[in-house]
């Protein structure tokens, strides 16, 4: 106003006005001067306009922005329950409750937020006030919780407060909290009830409306669905740690009898090598061989499944020492001889000289194997070849197929667990091998890619610091 007549143009200002009943308004004024004929302002023309449904609709569309923010950034519900109920406040009450539907099947109170200055031991007890659905409750958040349906009390009186009371305990906590207006609203999804969120106003000059109705109801549908989503992301993560705490257990069941079935077939070989003129003993060897090969085809799988479970329950160990990798090369493609001309796929193999690094040997053979592996099976009959070379302080381990190839859709997930790129039907394993392969890679210190395109083969690279 002082710019305004010092300058004598016209202004704009907002401001608040208090009812009689407390409670306060915006307002937003306007004026323009008119001038005298010596240039001074001779009067204001103006006017002042109720704004406060803009404002309102203004400040709750942007508090709705913030709230869909925050549900959508975290799938751990109670720390954004927590957030959401903090920002809840002061904009739907001086105090928010939170009851949710616990794993166990009940309703419990999840959070409590009000004023800094709040007493610590009424908050307390608030919190220890979980309400329990009951049947023709009028209590707020009992209704909600038993019905799903919404209560919006504007005015709370001492009377009112009696008849709501659910025990003496409950309308002296009440009466200690100083409640002059409150709202209920349940959190409902897909026709369930999973909680309900009550607001309370304590100050004088503020009453829950209708506007906050609306507004409270569109808050706890966008928190119902994050809490489902939530509830389902739980259930999902609990599912997979059951089933990979069962994989382990059967995994080290199934391994138990592996042991002694080797052995026998290997007694059983030695029989008939010992005897190789009975009628019987080319196809008993036959047999046993194509037993020993699927013994270890089995105790492979079972260590896979091993594997996994030490890298999710975080006990999965490297003992490093310095190892050859041209050396642990060439022994995997010796290994590997017998599968590859049984495949008639040509095994090649460069991997000259010595390439020593400190890393896990066993593990770095079973890289080397898993790819290999991978490698013969995908393959289609088409040459292999293998190299190892050092540069710029990396060693670099190349195997390469001209096989099926990869699609671009799987080339991102290749790596994860139980991921296949292929039809199981077909091809054998449990997509577990290049799950296991980028875990032993990186623990290493390096790194592991794939080049590939359908049809085109596959080229994959592992990179391993050198000292």
């Amino acid at each position: 106003m002082a710019r305004a007549q010092a300058e004598r143009v016209p202004f704009e200002c907002k401001f608040r006005l208090r009812r009689r009943d407390g409670c306060y308004f915006w307002m937003i004024g306007r004026g323009v001067p008119l001038l005298a004929a010596d240039g001074s302002v001779r009067e204001w023309v103006g006017v002042s306009t109720d704004i406060h449904s803009y404002r309102q609709a203004e400040d709750r569309a942007l508090f709705l922005a913030r709230a869909g923010e925050m549900l959508a950034s975290s799938l751990d519900y109670d720390a954004t329950l927590a957030a959401l109920a903090r920002l809840s406040v002061p904009m739907l009450g001086d105090w928010c409750l939170v009851d949710v539907l616990d794993p166990d099947g009940h309703f419990a109170r999840a959070q409590v937020v009000t004023e800094p200055s709040t007493d610590a031991a009424l908050v307390a007890e608030v919190r220890g006030l979980s309400p329990v659905p009951r049947e023709n409750s009028i209590y707020p958040p009992s209704v909600a919780l038993a019905e799903g349906r919404a209560s919006l009390l504007p005015e709370v009186t001492d009377a009112l407060l009696r008849q709501v009371a659910q025990s003496a305990r409950h309308l002296s906590t009440m009466r200690r909290v100083g409640i002059r207006s409150l709202l209920t609203v349940p959190l409902l999804a897909h026709g369930r009830t999973l909680g309900a969120l009550t607001f309370i106003f304590t100050r004088p000059d503020r009453r829950h409306d209708e506007a906050d109705l609306r507004l409270a109801q569109e808050l706890a549908h966008r928190a119902a669905l994050s809490v489902e989503n939530a509830r389902l992301y739980r259930e999902a993560q609990e599912a997979i740690r059951l089933r990979d705490e069962f994989l382990s257990i059967a995994s080290h069941e199934l391994k138990t009898p592996l042991t002694p079935l080797s052995l026998k077939l290997q007694a059983l070989a030695r029989v008939a090598q010992a005897r190789p003129d009975a009628p019987l003993a080319p196809l008993v060897l036959s047999h046993v061989d194509a037993g020993l090969r699927q013994v270890r085809k089995l105790a492979e799988l079972m260590s896979d499944l091993l594997d996994v479970s030490r890298i999710v329950g975080g006990s999965f160990q490297l003992r490093r020492e310095p190892v050859d990798l041209a050396a642990v090369v060439r022994d995997v493609a010796t290994g590997f001889a017998s599968e590859a001309a049984l495949a008639q796929t040509p095994l090649h193999v460069r991997a000259e000289g010595a390439i020593v690094g400190v890393w896990d040997r066993s593990r770095v053979e079973q890289v080397v194997a898993n790819l290999v592996d991978n490698a013969l099976k995908y393959g289609a009959g088409a040459p292999v070849r293998v190299s190892v070379a050092a540069e710029g302080g990396l060693a670099r381990l190349t195997v390469r197929d001209e096989g099926i190839g990869i699609a671009p859709e799987q080339l991102g997930r290749i790596f994860d667990r139980y991921t296949r790129a292929v039809s199981e039907r077909y091809y054998g394993g449990l997509g577990l091998g290049l799950y296991i392969t980028r875990t032993i890679v990186e623990i290493e210190g390096g790194r592991v890619r794939v080049d590939s395109a359908p049809g085109r083969g596959a080229t994959f690279v592992v990179e391993l610091p050198l000292p």
